[in-house]
């Protein structure tokens, strides 16, 4: 099955303080729900919302 988005593009984008999209964070929630997303990946995330809102 392939995914509407990949992890490390949505990371990426956040580390590089652009907005992500309403769709760019339900896929993320919901993918990693599903074990799509790793432990560490959202974790990555999570800082980079921290760091750059």
């Amino acid at each position: 099955m392939s995914e509407a988005f990949d992890a490390v593009e949505i990371i990426t984008a956040k580390r590089d303080k652009n907005e992500l999209s309403d769709l760019q964070i339900d896929w993320i929630v919901d993918a990693y729900t599903r074990g799509v997303v790793a432990d560490e990946q959202l974790s990555a995330l999570l800082m980079a919302i921290l760091l750059n809102g």
